[in-house]
């Protein structure tokens, strides 16, 4: 992932707070290795995160995040890494970004009959087209729009649709459900 949410995209290990600039004034972030690495990057690797991770890096991000929230469950991350296997088999280019993947994570997981509702709070959705910030607003009805923040494509088109949309199409694949259990784009609980 990118952003507020950016962890090492090899191992997930979380980065530092703390800015690295290059000769050229770019800054980066130090990986700092925790106990759920299982895959430890060399010291002082700077990265700003990655729109796709290994399967390994957000399943030890999911880890992490979850046991901000909850102690150690075992069940869950046995799912999750079945989930993660399924998603990161079956999604291909923009859908493998990590937001996609976390988002129909979480959607499974709940369908599984797990709380996931902290998820939501570890990812932030990008713009599908330049994986820039969003800006909402709400419409006339009453609806949240996102919107690109720079309008990549010149054409203020509501981004949230578009995510949901491949959320769910991505979904879809990876486990094969048939049309009764596929989520709808109205049902997706956690964007």
């Amino acid at each position: 992932m990118k952003g507020n949410y950016a962890f090492c995209p090899k191992s997930g290990a979380p980065l530092s707070e703390e800015l690295h600039y290059d000769d050229e004034g770019r800054s980066r972030r130090c990986v700092e290795s925790d106990e759920y690495s299982a895959v430890r990057s060399p010291d002082g690797e700077l990265t700003n995160g990655s729109l796709r991770s290994s399967k390994v890096a957000v399943f030890n991000h999911f880890r992490r995040c979850h046991q901000r929230h909850h102690g150690t469950d075992s069940r869950l991350y046995s799912k999750a890494t079945l989930a993660l296997r399924r998603l990161k088999r079956t999604a291909n280019g923009r859908e493998a970004w990590d937001m996609y993947v976390w988002y129909a994570l979480a959607e499974r997981l709940d369908r599984l009959g797990f709380d996931v509702r902290w998820m939501s709070v570890h990812v932030e959705p990008r713009c599908p087209r330049c994986a820039g910030s969003l800006k909402y607003e709400r419409t006339a009805a009453d609806e949240l729009v996102a919107r690109c923040g720079t309008d990549c494509t010149d054409d203020r088109s509501d981004r949230l649709a578009e995510i949901r949309e491949t959320v769910v199409g991505l979904y879809g694949r990876a486990f094969d459900v048939d049309a009764s259990e596929r989520p709808s784009v109205d049902d997706l609980e956690y964007l």
